[in-house]
């Protein structure tokens, strides 16, 4: 399929206008610039719910926080900085040997423990939160090292190509060495009218929150995937009249072999709307389904399964071919508030509109965050604390399991957790970027069944079927990187995390640590 849409893409590029740019990852410190350039009123186009953005729209945003500098006098000395060394970087994209290259040292003591499963469903995924927000990059528990580069090329006016190989030394411990060279990510593009048809392996991130999503989170694997997008905002007739600048994503991606049905599909797409400059609505859906042995379907029926208005009214009937999970989220900035941000994002395991509660407290999910990024050194230093919640089976299922390559494409909380974060960042410029975090989560280690009491779900209700101990971890990690002026940065991370119940055994306590050095050039 990805081959098929590579061809494609060049096929209709003979059409298209613009200038195609190659994707920024998700994870990428440019997120957290312009977002906190949002935040102190310079960017009134700022749509933050689905990513990732081109080289092009991230240089539209910039030069708009630009044009607004004197907005805001407070902000003005280190959002120019920022500005133009994010502009010098993305702002004019130019074919070099390489974009980046890096290594990576890193120590971990914490082992990985499966997600948690039960009656309900399964998940092929680990639990490491020590060594989760790596966007899938492997890590082993015990050593380390990591050689990767990204390349990039833009091709004529309407295509762009990227790839980023990695190379992993993994020592883990009992002896077991390994050596995985891997493609990272990989990704043509095509720029067509203001339209981005993308095909190969790349991100896809969901929600409002910098660090989280809880179907498709930034720190989350790539996908094999074609994806479809409006490269920057659109004002759409009539419809932009009250819901303002819209922008739009969707995407097939292939689940791989590591799943029940070889080769199923997920199925996902993203609408933000701008009804007002410092307020934003999206809404959301994933959909697994399809794969070698799956349950047949319809297109028609896979279209409405993709609906969840739809889904949700339709009780005579019950679609059983996949595994949908829908949400919605928004964002509001008062930049006159010192620069505070509140956000939200709810997701849903499976809407029914016979059962609201059980939809809304126990089959949903929540992700809230509140942030200020002006109260002593305007834009520099930034506070942010985030709750989140997931649902009994959220990401598991009898059949499709939202996970590829053994990884969470959602929140790595995995299911049944809780988790409230405390962040604190730090940017001094010459001095480097700081970044501590407090953290405390926990994961219920009961199990569940489910029973319904009639045809097509009529009575559904979870049942519990065990009850074990919650495993609960305090984690504490520090983030130190060189200054982004410099074309050589060091970097250094550390953390300690105690751990309660491991693995849901009571009294299994014990201590994990991570310690990771890195270096990153830049041409």
């Amino acid at each position: 399929m990805v081959r098929l849409w590579f061809l494609l893409t060049i096929a209709v590029a003979a059409a298209a206008k613009g200038q195609a740019t190659p994707s920024v990852p998700p994870s990428a410190q440019i997120y957290r610039d312009i977002a906190r350039l949002g935040a102190l009123g310079l960017i009134d186009t700022l749509l933050v719910g689905s990513k990732p953005y081109s080289e092009r729209e991230i240089t539209r945003l910039l030069g708009e926080a630009q044009t607004n500098l004197s907005r805001n006098p407070a902000a003005a000395e280190w959002a120019t900085r920022i500005i133009q060394t994010d502009l010098a970087r993305y702002g004019a994209h130019v074919n070099r040997p390489f974009d980046a290259a890096s290594v990576e040292a890193t120590m971990l003591d914490s082992p990985f423990s499966a997600a948690p499963s039960d009656q309900n469903g399964t998940i092929d995924a680990a639990i490491n939160p020590l060594a989760a927000n790596r966007s899938g990059r492997p890590l082993a528990d015990g050593n380390t090292l990591a050689l990767a580069s990204i390349h990039s090329a833009t091709i004529g006016p309407w295509i762009a190509a990227s790839i980023s190989p990695r190379l992993s030394l993994l020592d883990a411990r009992g002896g077991n060495s390994s050596a995985l060279f891997a493609l990272q990510s990989g990704e043509i593009n095509a720029l067509i009218a203001g339209l981005s048809i993308e095909a190969g392996r790349t991100y896809a991130a969901f929600g409002p929150s910098p660090t989280g999503g809880l179907l498709l989170s930034p720190g989350g694997p790539p996908l094999d995937m074609v994806r479809i997008s409006n490269d920057r905002p659109w004002r759409v007739p009539l419809f932009s009249r009250v819901f303002g600048p819209v922008y739009g994503a969707l995407l097939v991606a292939d689940l791989g072999t590591r799943t029940i049905h070889p080769h199923s599909k997920l199925a996902a797409y993203h609408l933000a709307m701008l009804p007002h400059p410092q307020f934003e609505l999206g809404v959301e859906v994933i959909d697994a389904m399809g794969g070698r042995g799956g349950q047949a379907a319809s297109f028609g029926d896979r279209v409405l399964d993709a609906i969840p208005v739809i889904d949700a009214l339709r009780t005579g009937s019950d679609f059983q071919f996949s595994n949908k999970m829908a949400g919605v989220d928004f964002h509001w900035r008062m930049p006159r508030w010192s620069g505070f941000e509140l956000y939200l994002e709810a997701g849903f395991d499976d809407v029914d509109s016979r059962r609201w509660r059980s939809v809304f407290l126990e089959d949903g999910g929540y992700l809230a965050g509140i942030s200020v990024s002006c109260l002593f050194s305007c834009g520099a230093f930034a506070i942010r604390a985030e709750y989140h919640q997931t649902g009994i089976r959220y990401y598991t299922q009898l059949d499709y399991p939202i996970a590829v390559r053994g990884q969470l494409l959602g929140d790595p909380l995995g299911p049944r957790g809780n988790g409230a974060y405390l962040t604190v960042d730090d940017d001094r410029g010459k001095g480097g970027r700081l970044s501590l975090q407090g953290a405390f989560e926990i994961r219920s280690g009961n199990t569940y069944g489910s029973q319904a009491t009639g045809p097509t779900s009529a009575g559904f209700h979870f049942v519990q079927i065990a009850r074990r101990p919650g495993e609960k971890r305090w984690r504490g990690m520090a983030s130190w990187t060189a200054s982004e002026l410099t074309r050589v940065a060091p970097s250094l991370s550390v953390g300690l995390e105690r751990t309660s119940n491991f693995n849901f055994v009571d009294g299994a306590n014990r201590t994990n640590a991570i310690a990771q050095l890195g270096l990153i050039v830049w041409p």
